[in-house]
């Protein structure tokens, strides 16, 4: 007598009991006819949710609709990195009014002129143009100064003088490279003590707000702690206007501190 396997499903003789291969049609045992009705049903597979399928037909049929929210997302990013593309070339480009330093082979001595001034016992006017002071900015400045920013350094400074705005561009190397800065100040004396507000200002190409230039002033540390000296001189003013091309100093004069 053939040995009686156990497989997990069988399909039980009714003549002699032997459990039999699921796929047989007559018993291996007593070759009687089996009933394949006892044979378990297999399970029933579960339905698909009707929203899902729904979704899934439109998709089927109407690919391009499921993907407009991809579209909509690429276009936000390739959007966004050609800004930022944009930005940083501007920033990197040099700017269109950069002063240009005319060669001279008489400098006015600005410094010595200041002293006399500030020296005078009543209050006395001094006016220096441009090229006045861009001559004057390279003698604090003969040497490249390192920045609070490791691998930049301060190379060059220049002023231009416009109506009421006094222009204040700063020339660094960054990491080898020229890059430029510039802040544009109102210089005003209130209850006497001189007082700059920023009015504007840019990096490279790219103008900055003036409410954003506020953050930005620690740009210029190294510059102006290489003119410490210079913004003391500018509390003993009693007015300061900015011209085009030129500013106009008047200072308080000696008797006016005793």
């Amino acid at each position: 007598m053939p040995s009686n396997p156990q497989p997990t499903h069988t399909l039980p003789c009714e003549q002699c009991g032997y459990n039999n291969e699921p796929e047989r049609v007559y018993c291996h045992n007593c070759g009687a006819k089996l009933d394949r009705s006892l044979l378990p049903k297999a399970a029933e597979k579960p339905q698909e949710d009707a929203q899902k399928a729904k979704k899934r037909i439109e998709k089927m049929t109407n690919p391009k609709s499921g993907s407009i929210g991809r579209e909509i997302k690429t276009l936000f990013k390739v959007a966004f990195f050609s800004a930022l593309i944009a930005v940083v070339f501007l920033v990197l480009q040099k700017p269109d009014d950069l002063p240009e330093v005319k060669k001279s082979d008489t400098m006015r001595l600005v410094s010595s002129d200041m002293m006399e001034a500030l020296g005078s016992p009543t209050p006395a006017k001094v006016s220096f143009t441009d090229d006045d002071i861009n001559h004057y900015l390279k003698q604090p400045l003969r040497k490249p100064k390192d920045t609070v920013v490791p691998g930049v350094q301060l190379m060059n400074a220049f002023v231009r003088c416009v109506p009421g705005v006094l222009r204040i561009y700063s020339e660094q190397s960054s990491f080898g490279y020229p890059t430029f800065s510039r802040i544009d100040y109102k210089l005003e004396v209130k209850d006497g003590k001189f007082t700059p507000t920023i009015v504007g200002g840019a990096f490279g190409k790219l103008s900055i707000d003036p409410q954003l230039m506020q953050y930005a002033d620690y740009a210029f540390g190294t510059l102006w702690d290489s003119l410490g000296r210079e913004r003391k001189q500018m509390d003993k003013m009693q007015s300061i206007t900015v011209g085009d091309g030129h500013i106009d100093l008047v200072t308080k004069g000696m008797s006016a501190g005793r």
